[in-house]
């Protein structure tokens, strides 16, 4: 019998919701009160999300962001900047299975790896699965802050342009890993919305043009939300071996995500202080 996992699509919410939910998720997950999740989901609005240990006053053009409509908000995972726009973003829950160790680490992002390049190559799209040796970066003297410029390993690329931005937080029982699939790209706006040296910017962008991809950039047909997330469930069902069955959010879920967006990512603690944002966890003691 396949193992069942729930599959959630909660549609398009304000970033503070999104990452909210994730984390609530995750913590759940970590009681072994949940299954383990498949969720997909969107942004109501246009939103430039840092890894937690981004320095944001550094890395961010606050001023650019407002005037092109964009919401910064840090993440519970690591990495480096995303702008999610035009995408399917998706996030996964489940317990650890293998103990804790950089191998433990990599064969989960090579398992999950794997199942992302089963749902895109659904879409007749040409993914690779980057091997731990590879690393593609920039040429240029500056380090990007953007996450779809690096491409390391068990990440997805079409002709060595990545195509999917992941990153992972675990705790000692279960893992969150969460990524954007980008429908298209707004490279442009991405650098005005980073603070990178006026004199790199151009570069920066051009180099964009051959890190990065979007789904809809290399597809031979148009492809929709709703074509991607379907793709998703059949290709972590098949490469997975699993059956993902459609199943509401807890309540206890939401009643955790709702506090956590109040308390912790609505804060300027905790979105533009990088030293508070590395230091805080969150601790969860089940309700009742």
């Amino acid at each position: 019998m396949l193992q069942q996992w729930r599959f959630i699509n909660t549609g398009s919410d304000d970033a503070a919701s999104n990452m909210a939910l994730d984390e609530a998720l995750l913590l759940v997950q970590e009681t072994g009160a949940a299954p383990p999740t498949l969720r997909v989901y969107g942004w109501s609005t246009p939103t430039l999300s840092l890894g937690y240990a981004q320095q944001t006053m550094q890395e961010v053009n606050f001023a650019a962001c407002q005037e092109h409509g964009v919401t910064v908000m840090r993440r519970p995972t690591g990495g480096r900047a995303v702008l999610h726009d035009q995408e399917v973003t998706y996030s996964v829950v489940l317990p650890i299975t293998l103990p804790t160790s950089p191998g433990a680490l990599t064969e989960d992002y090579r398992r999950l790896g794997m199942a992302l390049a089963t749902a895109l190559r659904r879409l007749g799209l040409a993914v690779r699965l980057e091997r731990p040796h590879r690393q593609v970066r920039s040429q240029h003297s500056v380090a990007s802050p953007a996450c779809f410029a690096a491409l390391s390993r068990y990440e997805l690329s079409v002709a060595g342009k990545k195509i999917v931005g992941s990153a992972q937080k675990r705790l000692s029982h279960a893992l969150l890993q969460h990524g954007s699939i980008p429908l298209w790209l707004d490279r442009q706006r991405l650098f005005a919305c980073l603070q990178v040296p006026p004199e790199h910017r151009t570069a920066l962008i051009q180099d964009a043009y051959t890190t990065m991809v979007a789904v809809n950039e290399v597809a031979t047909s148009p492809v929709s939300a709703a074509v991607l997330h379907n793709a998703l469930r059949l290709g972590f069902a098949a490469a997975l071996g699993i059956e993902l069955i459609e199943a509401p959010i807890l309540p206890e879920e939401w009643r955790l995500a709702r506090e956590l967006r109040q308390t912790k990512y609505l804060t300027t603690a905790w979105n533009l202080d990088g030293a508070m944002a590395w230091r805080q966890s969150t601790s969860y003691v089940p309700a009742g």
